[in-house]
């Protein structure tokens, strides 16, 4: 289909702005979720070579929480433009109309739309469903992944109490370690200087060998306690569980979202396609929304903008909630929250132009001035 001057002008206008919003917003998720990871990495908890493909699917993921945000922000900066710069004034009084823009507005947000849908339904469960196996696998590298440096930790092998004042060679290596476990009514207490894991290349069995310490072996308040030095000691670590992926329904395929009888598989599925409809309503919604006068300016509804938008995402959220834990009926689902939205937006035509004069404006596709 080939483009009108008027519709290449303004499609044009409001995709550059939206690729600016989208960037910066991307910049801003970008920087939230690697900080995360990093603090994560530095408490052990992952280790810094999964950082790149958590950092980058998790970015991804993200992005598609940022599509209808930005799309709406790039709208009302652009239609705030030209009111701005009395553009809308001069398309007005030329017999262009609310009908007229709005056509020109679904040529960027439906096949965004469409975009959208696919990457919610189909990507964004698979992206999910990586990175939570990434990191189920890390998990499973060492049972030290979860030790922080400076504070006491319930390791996950044999149930004991580890300190570890700190690591070196990439956390290889462990220095001034603290162990203590309790055997019935005994308890052992091991301080080494450093300690490094090894696995047995014959038996494949992993070992903490400790070096250059002292184990205390006796029960508390007697006075047969038993302390051996050592240069060299090593404590057997159980062999790790089978990788497992933890069980949410946002890695759930939307398949098998479908046919379930399940609150909470259907409160995902809802929540899924809230992604593209919450794009087409707020798109829908920015065009009364940015009506200003040329001396507000092209931020002046910025503000309320950004307001409808969060009261709009909190509303879902809450919606998602409600229905996963029944307090909503089925058959209500989150749908009402789109119904308030679809609300606004009829609220802000009529308020605009009125009813009779917006049905003859959206007939004849021309809106009085």
């Amino acid at each position: 289909m080939r483009l009108k001057v008027l519709d290449r002008y303004l499609v044009r206008e409001m995709l550059f702005t939206q690729l600016a919003v989208t960037l910066v917003l991307l910049l801003i998720i970008m920087g939230g979720v690697l900080a995360r990871l990093l603090r994560e990495a530095a408490e052990g908890r992952i280790p810094g070579d999964v950082l790149p493909p958590i950092l980058i699917l998790g970015t991804f993921n993200g992005l598609i929480l940022l599509l209808p945000v930005s799309l709406f922000l790039a709208l009302m900066l652009s239609l705030g433009r030209l009111y701005k710069d009395s553009e809308m004034a001069a398309l007005m009084a030329s017999g262009v109309g609310y009908g007229r823009l709005y056509r020109t507005i679904l040529i960027l947000a439906l096949p965004l739309t469409l975009i959208l849908a696919f990457l919610s339904l189909f990507v964004s469960p698979q992206t999910s469903l990586m990175v939570d196996q990434i990191r189920a696998e890390a998990s499973q590298r060492s049972d030290l992944m979860g030790v922080t440096p400076g504070r006491f930790t319930r390791a996950g092998f044999g149930g004991v109490v580890l300190f570890v004042e700190s690591f070196a060679d990439e956390r290889r290596t462990m220095n001034n370690v603290f162990i203590q476990r309790r055997m019935g009514d005994r308890t052992e207490v091991v301080v080494a200087r450093t300690a490094t894991q090894q696995v047995d290349p014959v038996s494949g069995q992993r070992f903490l060998v400790l070096r250059d310490g002292y184990r205390y072996e006796g029960s508390p308040g007697d006075l047969d306690f038993r302390i051996i030095e050592f240069k060299t000691h090593g404590v057997r670590m159980p062999e790790p569980d089978a990788v497992s992926v933890r069980n949410r329904t946002d890695n759930v395929p939307t398949l098998t979202l479908l046919g379930s009888e399940r609150l909470d598989y259907r409160a995902e599925l809802q929540w899924r396609l809230a992604a593209p409809i919450s794009m087409l309503l707020l798109a829908l919604v920015a065009l009364p929304l940015s009506y200003t006068s040329p001396r507000q300016g092209r931020f002046a509804k910025l503000a309320l903008g950004v307001a409808v938008y969060v009261v709009y995402a909190q509303l879902q959220i809450m919606a998602q909630s409600w229905y996963a834990d029944g307090v909503s009926p089925p058959w209500l689902g989150m749908w009402w929250v789109h119904v308030l939205v679809g609300i606004l937006l009829i609220y802000l035509l009529v308020h605009r132009y009125g009813l009779r004069w917006l049905m003859i404006a959206w007939r004849r596709r021309e809106v009085p001035a």
